[in-house]
């Protein structure tokens, strides 16, 4: 009985160490990590900047076969953007 009681206070002992270890490295990553890639990511937005947005003059230009992105994610044509928005009427029981 005094092994099995031993055994688990030794369990015990580990997973007090490793949630104390988790603990101290999730401080330390925090604390002294994560302004580093704060700052390189900085830097490197400058360095590489975003594509300007596309104007709206442009994409009235633009092929009829790619749909203009409204920054929803969601790539659908016209006519499909229309029938969504009917089927979402009829669902909701909006006129």
């Amino acid at each position: 009985m005094a092994k099995r009681r031993r055994r688990k206070r030794a369990r015990a002992n580990w997973l007090l160490i490793a949630a104390l270890a988790l603990l101290v490295a999730g401080f330390l990553a925090r604390r002294m990590m994560m302004p580093r890639a704060a700052r390189y990511l900085q830097h490197y937005t400058q360095d590489n900047p975003a594509p300007p947005p596309v104007a709206s003059s442009d994409r009235d230009n633009a092929p009829a076969a790619q749909p203009a992105d409204d920054g929803s994610g969601e790539h659908l044509s016209d006519r499909d953007r229309r029938a969504l928005d009917e089927v979402i009427r009829r669902k909701t029981g909006t006129h």
